[in-house]
């Protein structure tokens, strides 16, 4: 039955239309008859894993079948020979800046992989705190380090001149104590939470603890989002549909949901594929979204693609993978 599911795998993402038997028969390495396969398709139905628009028409892969065939995919290690020679060259071409990088990587995977491409970096706001340390880079000045749990790190600069370094040290530590492991948000609601409880203590380190806190955790602009031309997604035979591709273009234009969609999706360190009804959001169940981390940019996003559940994975995540890894080198 592997040898079945793979057939009609292959040859749906092909084609984009329901697959027979028969073509699946034509297409195994093994000599199988119509019947053969078609008894092995019916027990795939089934098991939910091929679905079949119509009683007279052929089957479909469901989002299920889809999961199995990326998951068998992943613990392949034949990524680099799947990238197009160039690649890396074409983006290095185009390094400067993170804006214009970041942008120039999302457009280097839809131009390579013929999918939506998008990049992204997240707003501290959205991710957690490891710890928060203050250094003083004038007489005037204090730098806040606000250090993430993914290993990336914002800066605020403080107007303060009356605190030593030993003592920003020891206000680090406390404060570091007080919000670790807390959103922007979270830290700054906990730490007039305590400033509260403490009004009445006396501790001179507790009340510059809390200045340089309230100084510190500030809000910073919002998250940065950049999503290739989405006319490539027009190339695309499930998007024929008006109905349905105004339902995913609305959708990628509201950029705080998208934002809160792929904060979900992307973690630190891990490369992911989610697909269909695991995005969990209705306007896009048709979709699937192939997502990579910026690795050790000191920075929270990541980059990947958005296109439909049909897509050439075998292409696509060696693809997203590699110019990830290559956008660190890349950035001046």
């Amino acid at each position: 039955m592997r040898e079945v599911l793979l057939g009609v795998l292959e040859e749906y993402v092909e084609t984009a239309r329901p697959v027979a038997s028969v073509s699946v028969a034509r297409r195994s390495a093994s000599a199988v008859s119509s019947a053969t396969v078609r008894a092995a398709m019916a027990e795939l139905t089934e098991l939910g894993l091929l679905t079949q628009p119509h009683p007279s028409a052929g089957r479909v892969p469901s989002d299920r079948a889809f999961r199995l065939y990326v998951d068998h995919l992943m613990t392949l290690d034949v990524w680099r020979d799947a990238v197009p020679s160039g690649v890396g060259r074409d983006l290095a071409r185009a390094a400067g800046g993170v804006e214009d990088t970041m942008r120039r990587a999302a457009d280097l995977v839809a131009d390579v992989t013929g999918q939506l491409g998008f990049s992204f970096t997240l707003a501290v706001d959205r991710i957690r705190l490891r710890h928060v340390h203050f250094v003083r880079v004038s007489s005037e000045r204090v730098t806040a380090l606000l250090v993430t749990e993914r290993g990336g790190f914002e800066t605020r600069v403080i107007e303060e001149c009356d605190s030593d370094q030993r003592t920003l040290d020891d206000a680090s530590a406390r404060l570091s104590g007080l919000v670790s492991g807390c959103t922007l948000t979270e830290a700054r609601a906990r730490l007039l939470s305590t400033i509260e409880r403490e009004r009445e203590r006396s501790d001179a380190l507790w009340r510059r603890t809390f200045a340089l806190g309230r100084a510190g955790l500030v809000s910073q602009p919002m998250a940065e989002l950049y999503v290739s031309d989405v006319n490539l997604l027009l190339s695309h035979p499930e998007f024929a549909d008006v109905h349905r591709l105004r339902q995913v273009l609305g959708a990628l234009e509201e950029k705080e949901r998208i934002m809160k969609l792929l904060d979900k999706i992307v973690k630190a360190d891990v490369f992911r594929v989610v697909i269909g009804s695991e995005l969990e959001d209705p306007n896009i169940q048709e979709c699937a979204v192939v997502t990579a981390p910026l690795g050790n940019l000191p920075l929270s996003g990541g980059l990947g693609v958005i296109g439909p559940v049909r897509m050439r994975y075998d292409r696509v995540i060696p693809i997203v993978r590699y110019v990830s890894e290559q956008i660190a080198n890349c950035i001046a």
